[in-house]
């Protein structure tokens, strides 16, 4: 039995869209809100780093997400735009902290 990796990765993310799309509005304000403090926490490291270029990185993925959900952007896209800000932001605290 093999199993096709890029099918379980499409169905995953398919469902979260559906669940976000249900709950559109508490699920937006919810990963604003958490994102954007994740974002302000990986600023503070890059900016006590004197690391300009990650912290116009974490800037403009932040500011990204946040701009995808309040201009109300289809389901997929606040997604992926939401995980690609939380993963950059954390790569770049990882970077910073270590």
């Amino acid at each position: 039995m093999e199993i096709n990796t890029n099918e379980l990765t499409n169905n995953w993310f398919d469902k979260q869209a559906q669940s976000f799309e249900v709950n559109r509005f508490g699920a937006m304000a919810l990963m604003m809100t958490a994102q954007s403090c994740w974002g302000s926490i990986a600023a503070m490291y890059a900016l006590q780093a004197d690391n300009i270029f990650l912290l116009a990185i974490c800037a403009a993925v932040t500011m990204a997400s946040n701009s995808a959900f309040i201009a109300q952007s289809p389901a997929k896209w606040c997604l992926g735009i939401f995980y690609t800000s939380v993963i950059a932001n954390l790569v770049i605290l990882l970077l910073t902290i270590f």
